[in-house]
């Protein structure tokens, strides 16, 4: 069966007889079963279509002038449909299936369509299959002027496939380009949905190998945003992988996913931006039971800078499996940055940043590890690592103009860690170290609270079930804790309260059981305190 329908003097012997004319050119040629064709032009246009086999359709539709169309199809389910409106408009559509048959059930595989209603729109969708299919389909949408589109999908393999869709849709100077292969034996979805104004995306997914599974990739963005999204997954197992971008106002956004492990999982990222700001977001995990891991980002200002790494760094176990992981960063201001990197096991990080120019570093890795940190103030500063065996950091900063500091260093078993600089705070510092022992009750707990300028509080604790609270609510006060626990469940504490000025408290503990209280009230003190061995107490009160 074959229909040809060719509008606007384009046969091809008229082709060559009437191109000073300002006559529209096409050429076409059919081979095989039930071909049809449709070309209607209307400006000086030109077409030219190629199909080879099997079911093949083809309506091309340009108004304007100076459009092109080239169309090139060889077998089983084909289509393509182009429809160009405006004037200098591209559009190539190659399809080919080299089908040993089965695209199961039809009736995409591949199909297209391009519909470009402005002027000087490129688009160029190359599809491509192998036996086993199944449902390939590219929509692409460019109603205003000189946006471009490449879409470029693949199969090859043996044995099933699934689907792979690609649907674009784009309104002016926008630029995007989306590349899905599956390798197969199973495979898997492969979807992507790209939507922009005035922006550029670049979307690429890769599934490969069993159950490799369903890699959906989304961007929706306005006003000169950037994105780039990575997926593969590969191997037994592989995952889910979903990654979300929705941005506007000149954001840039990077989400690289990879799987490759045994028993790899889900991975999703959800990434949200108002905002002349950057966002890189990458996850690896390759190796057994990897499993859920979640990273989600809203960025809301210019400058702000925001970088998230999860990655998996041994192979898990049936009895110990690889888990966890997520992650959500939130910032609102400007210039604002976040560092933030957690390994395999637990983890989980909250990050808020409120406000103009805070910084925050935070690295967890081993095994139940928690982060909690708020910034709602003004240059602000935190950088926490956390190595070992379900240690938690929380740390609230809301210095408003000079800026508060916090440090904590947690490499141990449980250990905790709380900081809180609260309004006033301005170049207040607290530095917390802990290394705690490996005993089964073996805890180490700092918790330091700053309401006062310029004031210091340094902790350094190690060894068995210490305990440290400071309270800083004077102005240029200076603490520093050492504490070394000796048996495991005995624990030793330092409680300091400074609400005085220009205050100085030095402890010392090694041993169990100690405790000590500093109460600095009025100005200008000084207390040293030094405890070892076992069951000792001291109190000292200065001041009112």
């Amino acid at each position: 069966m074959k229909n040809i329908i060719i509008a606007g003097v384009s046969l091809l012997t008229l082709a060559a007889a009437l191109p000073a004319l300002g006559q529209s050119v096409s050429t076409l040629e059919q081979i095989g079963t039930g071909n049809g064709a449709t070309v209607d032009q209307s400006g000086n246009n030109t077409s030219d279509v190629d199909q080879t086999g099997d079911n093949n359709r083809v309506t091309a539709s340009q108004t304007g002038s100076g459009n092109v169309s080239d169309i090139d199809q060889t077998a089983l389910g084909a289509g393509a449909f182009v429809t160009q409106n405006g004037t200098g408009n591209k559009s190539t559509i190659t399809q080919a299936d080299a089908s040993t048959r089965n695209s199961l059930n039809l009736p995409q595989d591949p199909e297209s369509t391009v519909n470009q209603l402005g002027n000087n729109n490129e688009s160029v969708v190359n599809q491509n299959a192998a036996m086993h299919n199944f449902n390939q389909v590219a929509n692409v949408t460019q109603r205003g002027d000189s946006n471009i589109s490449n879409v470029d999908q693949d199969v090859v393999g043996s044995s099933q496939a699934y689907s792979v869709r690609a649907l674009v849709t784009q309104t002016g100077l926008a630029n995007s380009n989306v590349v899905q292969t599956i390798t197969a034996s199973d495979a898997g979805g492969l979807y992507a949905t790209v939507m922009q104004d005035n922006s550029q995306s670049n979307v690429n997914q890769l599934a490969s190998g069993r159950q490799s599974s369903l890699l959906t990739a989304i961007v929706n963005q306005q006003s000169g945003s950037d994105s780039s999204i990575n997926q593969t997954a590969t191997g037994v197992g592989s995952g889910d992988l979903y990654a979300s971008v929705r941005q506007s106002n000149g954001a840039t956004s990077t989400v690289d996913q990879r799987a490759n492990g045994v028993g790899a999982a889900n991975q999703d990222v959800f990434v949200t931006q108002n905002g002349q700001s950057i966002s890189n977001i990458s996850q690896t995990f390759d190796n057994a039971d990897s499993n859920a891991f979640l990273a989600r980002l809203n960025q809301r200002g210019a400058g702000n800078l925001s970088n998230i790494t999860q990655r998996d760094e041994g192979a898990g176990s049936a009895l110990d499996p690889d888990t966890g992981l997520t992650a959500d960063v939130n910032q609102t201001g400007n210039d604002n940055t976040s560092n933030l990197t957690q390994l395999n096991r637990g983890a989980f990080a909250d990050i808020d940043q409120t406000g103009n120019g805070n910084t925050s570093a935070a690295s967890q890795g081993g095994s139940g590890n928690r982060l909690v940190l708020l910034q709602s103030g003004n240059t602000n500063s935190s950088d926490i690592t956390q190595t070992g065996v379900d240690n938690s950091a929380d740390v609230l900063q809301a210095a408003r103009s000079g800026g508060a500091t916090s440090t904590i260093d947690q490499r141990g078993r449980g250990d905790l860690a709380f900081v809180d600089q609260l309004v006033g705070s301005d170049g207040s510092t607290s530095l917390i170290t802990q290394t705690g022992a490996g005993g089964p009750a073996s805890a180490n707990t700092a918790d330091v609270t700053q309401s006062g300028a310029s004031n210091g509080s340094e902790i350094t604790q190690s060894g068995f079930d210490s305990a440290a609270l400071v309270d800083q609510s004077g102005a240029r006060n200076t603490s520093m804790i050492t504490q070394t626990g000796t048996v495991d469940g005995l624990e030793s504490t330092v409680k300091v309260t400074q609400s005085g000025s220009d205050n100085e408290s030095t402890i010392l503990q090694n041993g169990s059981l100690n405790a000590a209280t500093v109460t600095q009230s009025s100005d200008n003190n000084l207390s040293n305190i030094t405890q070892t061995g076992t069951g000792g107490t001291v109190t000292v009160t200065q001041g009112m």
